[in-house]
């Protein structure tokens, strides 16, 4: 501790003193460790002692050492938010650029990127071949802010000093390290730590200095100075004091010193993280940057200009080398900056065409050196370089703002950039100079050619820069100032002038000579203008179709307008012009334009002007309006009217004879102002008015007209010149005016009477047509009030009503009276005409079946039993005319016993007849009966029914035999009973037998000898005629053997036979003889073949069996036993017997030749018989027969199917079955015939080995239809054949690809357009098809691509959201129409159910809501009131075999059960009943199917009485509640009983059906019976159905008024839904938030229009294809 004493004094033992720090801090041990020399101290009584004088106290104020490992940080950090790491570099190659300065040869500077970690990287190496540095001048790059202006008090011998350099063309003097700053900023805003290492020229030593953060932390923890270090002098290539394993990369360098005469090294490590991102990502990016800094001390003074084919005498020697080492595998990136070719000084040299220099002199020898580029307008745009890494920067915004680059060229971008000392001073530039600025008014130059110009100043080292080098402190406020001179710089001379003339002068002359404004396109060829006064420019001038022009196109027939001529007018463009021989499209800054002036109809001219006097501006609305404001001039229409008020409508009508006229007809043009000439210039036109009226084809010139023709009219008014009669003018037809009208018909005056249909029927309605005329004798409409009369002798004529249409016609004329002859003749006579009579001769005929005569008309006939009884029938019309009628049968049956007959007879024809003819057969009548005959129609059931009593008395022929004996003189009479056994003595004669006849009444019947010859006995054939007539019958010998009973029959054969017999026994005590006894029958299934013998019992009674009859007919037999002298005959039925086999009727000839596909001419029929071919009666089983085979007295008839098979030959097989045995049968043999008429398959021949191309026609096709038989089918129409082509895919090879590319430096001019022309190859010489162009750009600058792709992004995404807004608002408008439909749907049917409604009498006017309330009082009203009838009519009743509609048939009693049923079937309420098929299918006919029908007798119909459900024989299985019943048990049927009950029970699940009588009952009754035994139908509530059954086929309708209700209020609930829902929807389309929409999407479609304009979306044929790189 050194203690500097001032003053001596002292201090008492006892006096207490404190020592503290100048802050007043006590010194204790911990704080006196921490004192330092030179501190001040205070010796103090205490430490708040007050202090008694001033003490000083000695500091230090060195900057610490974040000043310098800080500063780049703050210099760089402030760079206009742009990436500064370039510009760091940029300050060490200025070191570099200054140490190379005197270097002879080449001037070497690289740079290292070391990012090899495994080398001990990251690292940054800057190395020049410089002149390297003393350890001193190390020592002063050390110190900073030691400039080298400073440093010149600071020389010691080894300096030279600091010597202005001379000046130099673009001050590219090198001497820009200059502040002493911008080293130590660079390494320490790239890195931690730098390592500087030099070898000045001429030394031995290497010099090398270390400066780091970290030794500046170290020091400042030791309390070490810091700003204190050490220089390293060893010998070059000495690496002993490198770490191997850190540093590796040092050593190589270290070791690269051996080969160097001179260099310097700057290594900078601790490379921060995010520079080292950088570096590699953006290599392109900031070496680019570089390159633009240096970019004239890299090219020289001319910079990079590609395109210099002359020798340069300014070529630098200056090579800076970058490379970036990476990681292995990494490849090096290696970049030498002359070779980069895209920095915007290198894009602005290539883009301009053509220079100014200036240079401006100011105060203090400063200088600057000017140069101004100029980049032309080529090929539709502009060639002012952009940015490309300005692009990615702003790429973000296009999407936000929709930044559009490059359009306005420069835009408001500034002119020049700013080097200094040739070296550029990136964030200074300077907008524009007073001379060279945009002027206010458009003078001789284009206002966008000041957009197109880019310029470069070179600045001396007079003028003041930042530190950092980043900016000018007073550049442009210096070159502002008033005594700065501008010169002009030509050929390297200044020339005193006017530099804003010059400029000016400069910069039209570029404008004319560069700028490519104009396209020229569609070359037509060349033509001589003699408009021009100049002899040497008429020739040759190009025509073109249309040109593009500052990105419009205007093309041939388009309009446009004129600027600054005299007067402006409007016109379409004819062609283009442009001066010199040219071919194909030509661009050019200038050409006329060849202008029809508009419109044609007024001015006929055509003018040719510059094509800078097209007015750009106007637009096309602009111009329609004034081309429409001079055709409004010009006659427009015709103006007609009606002086006499008659005015005749277009389309009209006018009653033949009618007069027209007059007319007035006034010319107006589009104004509506009156027009008598056309307004042309210089000339007159008269305007005149043809009139014409057509007819059809003829044409008359009338004034006044008596049109009396009926047709279509015409009056047609033209508009003519009056000078030639011309109806056009400029190619545009004048005003007309076209009546269309029509003549019709006039009133009535006659009428002529049309044919009737012939005959008439009494009573039958008919019409008259009656066929009205006018004065011109034109048929016409009769008046609406005429009342026919009609007249006929000695008859009656009536009519219902008058039909008014095309024809009148009156309608049910129907005819009354007595028919006497057919021939009468009818006059017609209408009231109120001219001729109001007219005459007929009509033919009579009786009228239909209306009564039934039967004769005799007495009450009561006696007709004898077994007698005819004779009635006669006729049939009279309601005026009792005898009438026929096509089927007209009387049907008479009698009533009142069994087995009656029945007796029809036809009286179609005749209209009469006679029934009953036949004996009437009545079983044994004793007394007089009485019967009843009913006579009817059945085809006719409106003639009521005649019935007749027929008394029937007995016959008087022979009935009953009495047969008894008496012996002769005795009056004991022993009377026989019919069937009487008699026991009898055998062998005994049993005689004294009479007989008695009787008729049926039981009388007498004497016998006759006509009578008795007619009686047979069966035991003997002697027969006494004499006797018979007595009464007496032969004797009979009784057999001698009793062995059984004998029977005798006693028989009278007359037309019917009456018997008598007994039967005869012996007893034993009385036999004689011996008898056979009994009755033998043989049976139909006895198999006998033979008598197998007798047999004897021991009661001596012969049994005789196996009795067999072989062969013979069938029929009654009688077998005679006979014995001895003794016969016994026995009477038996031979019939046939068991069916064995099966026979042919006819049997065909064989085989039996049959078409394929067809059926037998003739049908096969076939019969059962038994073993002796016998018919058998017995039924079989048809196995394996077809279906449709029919049984007819034992025979079965087999119809044959169409065969359907192969050719050949085939068996048909019958056989059928008895008994479970096979009967066989006969089997035909089959010859399938191919049928030669059916097509089977198509034969084509053609030539197959064609080949067809585009436009060929085909080969011809042979077409043959073939038959089954193989033969050509000769009948086939041609018409049938067809053929059908279809789209494939072409043969050959595929299409070429549709992805075009070209090779990178392809030759052609960037931007220009081309066109790529297909020419297909053709065989055929007769077929041409023309080239197809392709239009497109050619664009050979990528990074312009990618802009133009990013803008494309842009543009889809604009389109994408156009898209969905569009389908948005589409939705929204369909949805609207679907309401609109649905509106008009819903109204529609509201308004159907209405009127239905208005047809059954409701006052529609009351539903005018939906309130259920107002239906539901509406639907009480309906319920109480009557409403029992059909109102449904019914034409078809009354018609032969019809029942009637549905409607009609049946009835129901109770009103709820009808409620029920009629809505069940209520969809068959028209149904027509018939009862056969043929009356079905007639009224089918006659409606032509409109009319639904059904027959009964296709219905089949199965009796069916079983109990309902819940009754089981006869039991309830429970007590129903609601009285369920069927519903066919509740039908009532007026009329047509049997059939309807026949009908009914085949109804649709109606008989099954069960009807409850309310919906609690109907469940209980569900719940307790299987579901599928129910069917069953819910009754609607508040229904009033008016029924009626349809028994037929047990169908039920009414008239649903509650249903039509019912449906009307939910058709009116439905319409005002969606009544409402329309109203809501368009309150939706009117609301803010679609409007706000309807903005969005306009301004999306312009943003997308503008954009599509920016990218050139116009011109939409051209392909944009560029040059791509080969690989």
């Amino acid at each position: 501790m050194v203690l500097f004493r001032f003053q001596e004094f002292s201090l008492s033992a006892n006096e207490t003193f404190v020592i503290s720090t100048t802050d007043r801090r006590e010194i204790d041990s911990e704080l006196y460790k921490e004192l330092v020399d030179g501190k001040t101290l205070h010796l103090l009584k205490s430490v708040d002692q007050e202090l008694t004088a001033a003490t000083q106290e000695r500091i230090e104020f060195l900057p610490h050492y974040h000043t310098l490992v800080q500063c780049g940080m703050y210099e760089y950090y402030a760079s206009e938010g742009q990436k500064a790491l370039p510009y760091a570099f940029a300050e060490l190659i200025d070191n570099a650029l200054s140490a190379t300065a005197r270097n002879t040869g080449i001037r070497r500077i690289e740079i290292r990127l070391l990012f090899d970690e495994s080398q001990g990287g990251p690292a940054v190496v800057v190395m020049d071949n410089g002149c390297g540095m003393t350890s001193k001048q190390l020592n002063n790059w050390a110190v900073y802010r030691l400039s080298k202006f400073i440093r010149e008090n600071c020389i010691k011998s080894e300096e030279t000093g600091y010597v202005r350099p001379d000046p130099v063309p673009r001050s590219l003097n090198s001497d820009i390290s200059y502040f002493g700053v911008g080293g130590k900023q660079a390494v320490f805003y790239i890195g931690q730590s730098v390592r500087m290492i030099s070898k000045p020229a001429g030394s031995p030593d290497v010099h090398e200095f270390v400066m780091s953060k970290e030794d500046f932390e170290r020091k400042e923890m030791n309390r070490e100075d810091i700003y204190t270090g050490f220089i390293r002098n060893r010998k070059p290539a000495d690496c002993s004091h490198v770490s191997e394993s850190e540093e590796q990369f040092l050593q190589s360098i270290v070791m690269e010193e051996k080969e160097k005469q001179s260099f310097t090294a700057v290594i900078i490590t601790g490379v921060q993280q995010e520079h080292v991102t950088f570096l590699k990502h953006n290599f392109s990016l900031w070496t680019r940057e570089l390159a633009h800094t240096y970019h004239y001390y890299i090219h020289g003074v001319h910079g990079n200009d590609q395109r210099e084919t002359r020798k340069n005498d300014h070529v630098s020697n200056i090579d800076i080398q970058i490379s970036l080492v990476e990681r292995s595998p990494r490849i090096p990136s290696m970049l030498n900056l002359r070779e980069v070719d895209n920095d915007m000084q290198t894009l602005y040299i290539n883009s301009s065409f053509s220079t100014f220099e200036f240079k401006a002199i100011g105060a203090r020898d400063s200088f600057v050196e000017g140069l101004i580029r100029y980049h032309p307008f080529l090929y539709d745009q502009e060639t002012y370089p952009v940015d490309p890494y300005a692009l990615g920067i702003v790429n973000h915004k296009l999407d936000e703002d929709c930044l559009i680059l490059n359009s306005e060229a420069r835009g408001k971008r500034p002119v020049f950039e700013c080097f200094w000392n040739g070296r550029l001073i990136p964030y200074t530039t300077v907008s524009e100079f007073e001379w060279c600025a945009r002027p206010k008014k458009v003078g001789a130059v284009p206002l966008e050619c000041y957009n197109r110009i880019s310029g470069v100043l070179f600045a001396n080292d007079r003028f003041q820069v930042s530190t950092n080098k980043l900016t000018f402190m007073d550049l442009e406020l210096q070159l502002r100032d008033n005594n700065t001179i501008f010169t002009r710089v030509h050929n390297g001379q200044e020339l005193r002038v006017n530099i804003q003339r010059e400029f000016t002068n400069w910069l039209k002359e570029c404008h004319e000579r560069f700028d490519k404004q104009v396209m020229f396109q569609g070359f037509k060829g060349s033509m001589t203008r003699t408009d021009v006064p100049t002899k040497r420019q008429q020739s040759p001038w190009a025509v073109f179709q249309a040109i593009k022009w500052d990105g419009k196109t205007y093309k041939k027939g388009q309009c446009v307008k004129s600027v600054k001529t005299n007067p402006v007018f409007v016109g379409s463009i004819v062609h283009f012009l442009l001066y010199g021989e040219h071919e194909g499209d030509v661009y050019a800054t200038g050409g006329y334009v060849q202008i029809a002036l508009e419109p044609k109809e007024l001015y006929d001219e055509v003018r040719i002007i510059p094509i800078s006097k097209i007015d750009r501006l106007a637009a096309a609305a602009t111009i329609k309006k004034k081309i429409e404001d001079e055709l409004a001039k010009l006659p427009d229409q015709l103006r007609v009217t009606w002086p006499e008020g008659n005015a005749w409508a277009e389309d009209g009508a006018r009653p033949a004879g009618t007069l027209m006229g007059p007319i007035k007809v006034e010319i107006l043009n589009k104004k509506g102002d009156p027009v008598s000439r056309l307004p042309v210039a210089g000339t007159t036109k008269k305007l005149l008015i043809e009139l014409k009226v057509i007819w059809h084809c003829e044409l008359h010139l009338l004034h006044y007209w008596n049109l009396s023709k009926l047709g279509k009219y015409t009056l047609h008014l033209q508009t003519m010149l009056g000078d030639n009669s011309a109806s056009e003018w400029a190619g545009k037809r004048l005003p007309y005016y076209t009546l269309n009208f029509s003549i019709k018909e006039g009133e009535a005056i006659s009428f002529v009477l049309g044919v009737i249909s012939s005959p008439v029927h009494f009573g039958v309605p008919f019409s008259i047509p009656l066929d009205f005329r006018d004065e011109f004798d034109y048929p016409t409409q009769p008046p609406c009030d005429i009342k026919p009369q009609l007249e006929c002798s000695s008859l009656e004529l009536s009519y219902e009503r008058i039909i008014f249409g095309t024809t009148c016609v009156i309608k049910n004329v129907r005819a009354k009276g007595k028919m006497s002859h057919q021939n009468k003749v009818m006059k017609v006579h209408i009231p109120g005409l001219k001729q109001d009579s007219q005459s007929l001769q009509i033919v009579l005929q009786p009228g239909p079946p209306h009564t039934l005569v039967v004769f005799p008309d007495g009450d009561v006939l006696s007709v004898e039993n077994r007698t005819p009884a004779n009635f006669r029938v006729e049939i009279h019309d309601e005026y009792q005319n005898i009438t026929t009628h096509p089927k007209l049968s009387v049907r008479c049956q009698l009533l009142g016993a069994p087995d009656l007959p029945v007796d029809v007879v036809d009286c179609s024809n005749t209209g009469s007849g006679v029934l009953l003819t036949k004996p009437l057969l009545l079983k044994t009548v004793n007394a007089e009966q009485i019967l009843t005959a009913k006579f009817n129609i059945p085809n006719h059931r409106t003639v009521a029914c005649v019935e007749r009593k027929l008394r029937i008395l007995p016959s008087s022929r022979i009935s009953r035999f009495e047969v008894y004996r008496q012996e002769e003189g005795s009056e004991d009479v022993m009377v026989l009973q019919n069937g009487e056994r008699i026991d009898w003595t055998a062998g005994d004669t049993l005689g004294n037998l009479r007989f008695r006849l009787y008729d049926e009444g039981n009388r007498l019947v004497s016998l006759r000898p006509k009578l008795t010859t007619k009686i047979k006995v069966n035991w003997t054939a002697d027969i006494n005629a004499e006797e018979l007539s007595q009464g007496k019958l032969p004797a009979l010998s009784v057999p001698s053997q009793a062995q059984r009973e004998h029977f005798y029959l006693v028989s009278f054969h007359d037309k019917h036979t009456v018997n008598f017999s007994f039967i005869i026994y012996l007893s034993c005590s009385k036999k004689r003889g011996y008898k056979l006894q009994g009755v033998y029958t043989v049976k139909p299934h006895s198999v006998c073949i033979y008598v197998y013998g007798f047999s004897q019992a021991s009661s001596g009674l012969l049994s005789v069996c196996g009795v067999r009859f072989v062969g013979g007919s069938l029929g009654p037999r009688e077998l005679c036993f006979k014995y001895q002298d003794m016969k016994e005959f026995v009477r038996i039925e031979v019939t046939a017997g068991p069916p064995v086999l099966i026979k042919l009727l006819n049997e065909p000839e064989m085989p039996l030749q049959v078409v394929n596909g067809q059926g037998l001419d003739a049908p096969l029929v076939v019969l059962l018989c038994d073993e002796w071919g016998n018919p058998s009666p017995d039924h079989v089983s048809a196995d394996g027969l077809d279906k449709s085979a029919l049984a007819i007295e034992w025979q079965v008839l087999y119809t044959q199917p169409q065969t359907q098979t192969d050719g050949g030959e085939h068996q048909l097989e019958f056989w059928g079955s008895f008994s479970r045995n096979r009967i066989p049968g006969p089997v035909v043999k089959l010859n399938v015939i191919p049928d030669p008429n059916k097509p089977v398959e198509l034969s084509i021949e053609y030539d197959s080995a064609a080949t067809l191309c585009a436009g060929d026609i085909f080969p011809v096709f042979t077409v043959v239809v073939m038959s089954e038989e193989g033969t050509p089918v000769r009948t086939v129409c041609p018409a049938y054949l067809s053929m059908l082509l279809w789209k494939g895919t072409a043969s050959g090879l595929n299409p070429p690809s549709t992805d075009l590319a070209l090779l990178e430096n392809s030759p052609g001019v960037d931007g220009a357009e081309y066109i790529l022309q297909f020419n297909p190859e053709i065989r055929q010489t007769s077929v041409t098809i023309a080239a197809y162009s392709l239009p497109f750009r050619f664009c050979n600058d990528v990074e312009h691509q990618k802009v133009i792709v990013t803008l494309s992004k842009k543009k889809d995404r604009l389109s994408q959201t156009v898209l969905i807004y569009r389908d948005v608002f589409e939705t929204s408008k369909q949805l609207k129409s679907e309401l609109e439909c649905q509106v008009q749907d819903a109204t529609l049917k509201l308004n159907e159910l209405k009127a239905e409604l208005q047809k059954s009498g409701f006052d529609v006017s009351e539903l005018t809501t939906v309130s259920l309330l107002l239906f539901k009082a509406i639907l009480t009203k309906m319920e109480n009131q009557p409403q029992r009838k059909c109102s449904i009519p019914d034409p078809f009743k009354g018609s032969p075999k019809v029942l009637g509609k549905v409607g009609h048939l049946a009835q129901v009693e109770d009103d709820d059960a009808a409620k029920v049923i009629s809505w069940h079937i209520l969809g068959d309420m028209d149904c027509v009943v018939t009862e056969t098929t043929s009356a079905a299918k007639r009224i089918f006919d006659d409606t032509q199917g409109r009319q639904q029908v059904i027959p009964l007798e296709t219905v089949f119909w199965r009796p069916n009485d079983r109990p309902l459900p819940h009754i089981r024989n006869g039991m309830f299985l429970f007590q129903p509640i609601g009285n369920p019943v069927f519903v066919k048990d509740i039908l009532i049927f007026p009329e047509h009983v049997e059939s309807c009950n026949k009908g009914k029970l085949r109804a649709q699940n109606l008989p099954e059906s069960i009807c409850v009588f309310n919906t609690v009952s109907l469940l209980c009754f569900g719940c307790q019976l299987t579901p599928r035994m129910i069917s069953y139908s819910r009754l609607p509530k508040n229904t009033m159905c008016l029924f009626i059954l349809m028994a037929g086929n047990c169908l039920v309708f009414g008239c649903v008024c509650a249903e039509l209700l019912q449906q009307c209020r939910v058709a009116m609930q439905k319409a005002s839904d969606v009544r409402s829902d329309y109203n809501s929807h368009l309150e939706h389309l009117q609301s803010p938030e679609m409007k706000q929409k309807q903005q969005e999407l306009q301004q999306q479609e312009q943003e997308l229009r503008d954009l599509e304009g920016s990218l050139g979306m116009c011109f939409r044929q051209c392909c944009f294809l560029n040059a791509k790189p080969d690989f």
